[in-house]
């Protein structure tokens, strides 16, 4: 898997391998379907992607990914609430991070991350 953020640490191997390994197990916990969902409704919010990939994935959670990278901090609990209902806690916690990292790695992109600190 690769990324803005994961290309700008290329010059700090042990970081970019960290950094990886940590958005790896989250993908892992939350599943590879909804990940790539998760990911795509966040680059999409961001205007870096069109076309939904294949299969199914929650609504309630697509709606919440959707808010992360320019409303998070108007979420409410009950709509945290509806998405644990959806995919239990534990996923909740992978689905969280997967968005946030989303997130991260489209404003990277954005910014040209990887070419500023080659």
């Amino acid at each position: 898997m690769s990324g803005a953020v994961a290309q700008a640490l290329t010059a700090h191997p042990a970081f970019s391998d960290q950094y990886i390994a940590f958005r790896d197990a989250a993908t892992a916990a939350l599943g590879e379907d909804l990940s790539a969902h998760t990911r795509h409704v966040v680059a999409q919010t961001h205007g870096l992607a069109s076309q939904m990939p294949e299969g199914d994935a929650p609504q309630v959670c697509l709606d919440y990914a959707r808010r992360i990278p320019f409303e998070h901090t108007a979420i409410t609990d009950e709509e945290a609430s509806d998405v644990v209902a959806a995919i239990g806690e534990e996923r909740y916690v992978a689905f969280a991070l997967v968005a946030a990292l989303a997130d991260a790695e489209c404003r990277a992109e954005r910014i040209g991350l990887p070419s500023l600190v080659a």
